[in-house]
């Protein structure tokens, strides 16, 4: 009771938009904020966490999306829930295999529960990787959105 009581906190309504808010990042009571729910010690497994080759398979299109775009000098991948990092880890180590691609790349990762961020930057290592908490921080150039499972994890 004291969770519930702490989303509502004086009302008994809310929209569902701050009820979704407090209940995925709310520093106490959060399902983002309070737990790991990734992998085997979590509540679910995505496909980076069971094999590299997704990873590596997303790696290869972009690659192919970036000739097609004529080898833009810079451009920003920006994934959207980045879990607890596997995705831009095994995207990191793959694009290292193509220097010319990884030179231009700008990794930005666009998540809001600081647990994850702080698991996020333990684990990833990089000068091509930056945090952002809001969109328009994204420097100019060609974008590519990247969202395994974000959508699917939203409630609605």
């Amino acid at each position: 009771m004291k969770k519930i009581s702490k989303i509502f906190s004086r009302s008994k309504v809310i929209s569902l938009d701050l009820y979704l808010e407090r209940v995925l990042y709310d520093r106490k009571v959060g399902y983002y904020q309070n737990k790991n729910p990734f992998g085997t010690k979590g509540d679910f497994i995505t496909a980076p966490n069971i094999s590299n080759l997704f990873c590596e398979m997303v790696a290869i299109w972009m690659i192919s999306f970036w000739e097609n775009l004529k080898k833009p000098k810079n451009f920003n991948f920006v994934e959207l829930g980045p879990g607890n990092g596997d995705f831009c880890l095994i995207l990191i180590k793959t694009l290292k295999n193509f220097p010319e691609v990884f030179d231009s790349v700008n990794i930005m990762l666009y998540e809001k529960s600081e647990r994850l961020i702080k698991i996020q930057k333990k684990r990833i290592i990089s000068k091509k990787v930056s945090w952002i908490k809001n969109l328009n921080k994204i420097k100019k150039g060609p974008i590519i959105f990247f969202g395994n499972e974000f959508l699917d994890a939203l409630p609605i």
